[in-house]
């Protein structure tokens, strides 16, 4: 059973992270028996990390039901936790980088040099927020990962034929510093914990194929903010990424493949420093950076390395606005079947996106409404839901409620990368009908001669897939083995 064990560093790891769950769990194609994230952030707080992790959590328990042995590739691909967590902690706790260096007690020379080579305003910098776009306090902090609990469960875990693919920005701090600095550890010889003892495993974890993707400015950050102690400037992103760059040369024949991203539309986001505040929107960059991952997956490695490919995404035209039309016929294939079944699915269980006025702020959420709850009003009527679905089905499965909370996570993430300056807006996600959903001039449905009005065409097809699935299977992998035939049959584009 091969492993892809996925490092994704600071926010920007968070988010792709997050893109990657969502096309698990549409049911793309992935070469790999299972998927073990691991997230690297001093700020364990931020709100892109906790909706990651609730969203994983989440999938975890959806993924119990999704080995049918028939034709289901919903949540198919398997995601593992290590010791339970999802973030690797850091050891040390002192929230002030003078407190982390020890600068009280050292000599007042040393003192001199740390004050010659740091401003005040960086020495006092709470870390607890993260390393607020200073990639030199990062490559200081981080260098004690190797010692987390989390990290030497990867290394107790690594069996041959284990992958390894590290996520990062080059524009910040956790992320500039964090990825060269990860790499070494991995391909040092004979790492040891903080008591002497040489990680398990450690052999094969030098030798690994190993990935990356170094995601370049796609944002920048308000100046206009209440925060004046702020040290976070986005037009220094530019000049950082190019001196990140000219030090990522040095990383040549040392990863097997290295993966470039970056979007001349930028999008502008409200600074916070961290923690609960930071809460950025979802955005096309980290849909295509999360198949970067998939991509190192699906093709075939290189034995051993001896050169570093480089690779980049590219789309077909540079607009705005952007659909699946705009896409390469490689990305076409990859997920526009997954992500077209994957929210007809979540259209009949009765989710949509509604304008609500909040605080005289207009503004979209995520609900279930009754009159569009097609399942919920149509099973007692239809053969596929008799003597399976009716009853407490699915308030009693928590597998089945765990499905639904990410069919909202999957309804706002699509809506947050359709409200961005690079607008990718595939789907009328207000539309209530099963043949307009899908934006783009080609054909996605199997039979465009079907003679059956709206969700009736769903219904049919539920009803006629039933007859094909093994009735000993349980309720809970019946639901998800039918949906997916359903909509297979109904959906299938070819490019």
């Amino acid at each position: 059973m091969s492993k892809l064990y996925v490092f994704g560093i600071g926010g920007t790891g968070a988010r792709v992270l997050k893109s990657l769950t969502f096309l698990l769990a549409s049911g793309v194609e992935c070469n790999i028996d299972a998927i073990v994230p691991i997230i690297i952030d001093r700020d364990i707080s931020n709100k892109d990390l906790s909706r990651t992790k609730l969203l994983i959590e989440d999938y975890v328990v959806a993924n119990k039901i999704a080995s049918t042995k028939g034709q289901n590739r919903f949540f198919k691909t398997k995601i593992e936790l290590l010791n339970n967590e999802l973030c690797l902690q850091l050891k040390s706790n002192e929230q002030k980088f003078d407190d982390f260096i020890g600068k009280s007690t050292m000599s007042d020379e040393n003192k001199a040099l740390i004050e010659m080579l740091f401003s005040q305003k960086t020495l006092k910098l709470d870390m607890t927020e993260g390393f607020q776009g200073n990639p030199n306090i990062g490559s200081v902090v981080l260098n004690q990962f190797d010692d987390s609990d989390v990290f030497k469960e990867f290394a107790n875990n690594f069996k041959e034929g284990d992958k390894i693919f590290i996520i990062s920005s080059i524009f910040g701090g956790t992320g500039a510093s964090g990825f060269p600095l990860l790499r070494k550890t991995l391909q040092t010889p004979n790492v040891k914990d903080s008591e002497g003892h040489e990680l398990p495993n450690w052999g094969l974890v030098n030798k690994a194929t190993i990935g990356a993707i170094s995601v370049l400015p796609y944002f920048a950050i308000s100046q206009n903010n209440k925060d004046n102690n702020s040290i976070i400037n986005s037009d220094t992103f530019i000049d950082k990424t190019k001196a990140a760059l000219s030090y990522y040369k040095t990383e040549d024949k040392k990863l097997d493949y290295l993966y470039y991203i970056a979007d001349t539309f930028v999008s502008t986001y409200e600074h916070n420093k961290g923690g609960d505040n930071q809460k950025n929107n979802a955005h096309f960059i980290e849909l295509a950076s999360a198949l970067a991952v998939l991509d190192f997956i699906n093709h075939k490695n290189i034995d051993g390395i001896k050169q570093t490919v480089y690779k980049e995404f590219g789309i077909k035209t540079n607009q705005k606005d952007i659909n699946f039309n705009d896409l390469a016929d490689e990305t076409q294939k990859i997920i526009i079947n997954p992500l077209s079944r994957f929210l007809l699915f979540t259209k009949y269980m009765g989710y949509t996106c509604l304008k609500r006025n909040t605080n005289g702020k207009e503004e979209i959420v995520v609900e279930k409404i009754d009159k569009y709850d097609i399942f919920n009003n149509e099973k007692k009527y239809q053969p596929y839901a008799r003597k399976r679905f009716l009853g407490d089905f699915p308030s009693n499965y928590d597998s089945i409620k765990k499905i639904e909370l990410i069919q909202i996570k999957f309804l706002e993430w699509l809506y947050e990368m359709e409200n961005q300056n690079r607008s990718f807006s595939p789907f009328n996600l207000t539309s209530e009908n099963t043949y307009d959903f899908i934006k783009g001039h080609f054909n996605i449905l199997k039979n465009s001669n079907i003679p059956y009005k709206n969700w009736a065409i769903m219904d049919n097809e539920l009803n006629s897939q039933i007859r094909k699935i093994d009735k000993a299977l349980e309720t809970e992998k019946c639901f998800i083995e039918l949906f997916y035939r359903a909509s297979e049959e109904i959906i299938n584009f070819k490019n």
